[in-house]
């Protein structure tokens, strides 16, 4: 078991390792500074220079040279410091505004004057020394790694490693928990930087990424003491913060994304039963088309059953035919006319091509020719003629059309008989 746990661990640490910690890593910059006013963009002094400083010591870098760099640092409140400013506050889960006031006064101080720290500060603190203890075990595991390289394995441990295997691939699920949930806490930190670029607020995302991270750690902690259910559970916990961190930074989720497509769905089946209904009031036929609205009804059914299973790419799939069907049925509205006028006019040339055979039956039979074979065939049309003029009478103008030409065929074929 201990050479299969080597062999798959490397790259599930890795990318647990590969996440960083928030900015500020635990660290209180050292500069400290009294604020006996509100600071925003265009105002100078002294505090502007100290916020500045701590800004610079904190991870929030104003610029990384020149004006507002570490040691050049200003006393002028411009862009710069503003979007230092909405970083810090985004970090510290206060509404993203760019403006010093009361609330960031108030969270300064709890951050750097505070003697028992804020959660925030214990968060990044928890999660650094897991981060530490997760760096010993890849340590630990590259070292049993390389003993395991230079000693030649037995036929005794070949077999522990055979018959070990199906209890690793039957705890996959706990490791595809893990994996999701170091995807979502990544998808959730590049929305937050999004968020902040962009100078929106993004609530309690930083909250919610850290207890995820948190979370994903001890999952791995218990992957690798062989606790499967609890990693598995840590897993979903932190996969379920993450979606949360990155819904309040203003993410979408594809659940949120295939939800909103039904909805724009539904809205365009309704709007094309509603053209249907219009057409039908003004005597076209509309068969077709609601045939077809029906069957994009019945997909739209399907996308939300999907949805709720959470298989969304099928749900998509699903929303996207029932779009195309809602459209293909407004066309066939123009169709089903194109059809009717199709079939009446294949009617009529029927009607003409039997009428012309007649004549030239009677005329033959008038000469004393043998007209059986023809006066058959007649029959024959004269009897397609009718069902065609029956389905056209349904509405069926397809069947009536190929109806009437098998009618016309039949009396041109009559009249080449004599």
């Amino acid at each position: 078991m201990k050479h299969i746990k080597i062999f798959l661990s490397f790259g599930l640490l890795g990318l647990i390792l590969s996440l960083t910690l928030p900015p500020q890593n635990g660290v209180v910059a050292s500069t400290k500074c009294d604020f006996s006013r509100d600071l925003e963009l265009g105002v100078e002094g002294e505090d502007v220079r100290c916020l500045q400083k701590y800004l610079n010591e904190a991870g929030f870098t104003i610029s990384t040279s020149g004006v507002g760099s570490p040691g050049k640092e200003t006393n002028q409140y411009k862009d710069l410091t503003k979007k230092a400013i909405s970083a810090w506050q985004a970090a510290n889960g206060l509404p993203v505004t760019g403006y010093f006031g009361p609330a960031s006064k108030k969270k300064y101080s709890e951050v750097h004057g505070g003697s028992s720290g804020t959660s925030q500060i214990k968060s990044n603190s928890d999660l650094a020394s897991k981060q530490a203890e997760l760096t010993a075990l890849m340590n630990k595991l590259k070292g049993l790694q390389n003993l395991q390289a230079d000693k030649p394995t037995t036929k005794t441990e070949s077999t522990t490693i055979k018959s070990t295997t199906s209890t690793v691939v039957s705890n996959k699920s706990s490791s595809d928990s893990i994996r999701k949930a170091i995807e979502g806490i990544k998808d959730a930190e590049k929305q937050i930087k999004k968020a902040v670029k962009d100078g929106t607020s993004i609530g309690s995302a930083q909250g919610d990424i850290n207890d995820a991270k948190e979370d994903l750690f001890d999952a791995v902690l218990a992957y690798f003491d062989g606790d499967y259910k609890e990693a598995q559970e840590f897993g979903d916990r932190a996969l379920d913060n993450s979606l949360d961190a990155f819904e309040e930074a203003g993410g979408e989720t594809q659940e949120d994304e295939v939800e909103e497509l039904i909805d724009e769905v539904e809205i365009k089946l309704d709007k094309a039963e509603d053209t249907i209904n219009k057409a039908d009031d003004d005597g076209k036929n509309v068969n077709k088309a609601e045939d077809l609205l029906d069957d994009a009804r019945e997909a739209l059914d399907q996308a939300g059953d999907k949805l709720d299973d959470e298989e969304y790419e099928d749900a998509e799939k699903l929303a996207e035919k029932a779009e195309d069907l809602a459209d293909d049925a407004v066309d066939a509205i123009d169709e089903d006319e194109d059809d009717k006028e199709n079939a009446k006019d294949a009617i009529d040339d029927a009607k003409k091509a039997i009428n012309k055979a007649k004549d030239e039956i009677d005329e033959a039979d008038d000469d004393g020719e043998d007209v059986d074979d023809a006066e058959d065939l007649l029959e024959k049309a004269e009897d397609k003629l009718d069902k065609a003029e029956e389905e056209y009478d349904d509405e069926n103008y397809d069947e009536a059309r190929d109806l009437a030409q098998d009618a016309e065929d039949l009396a041109d074929d009559s009249e080449k008989s004599l």
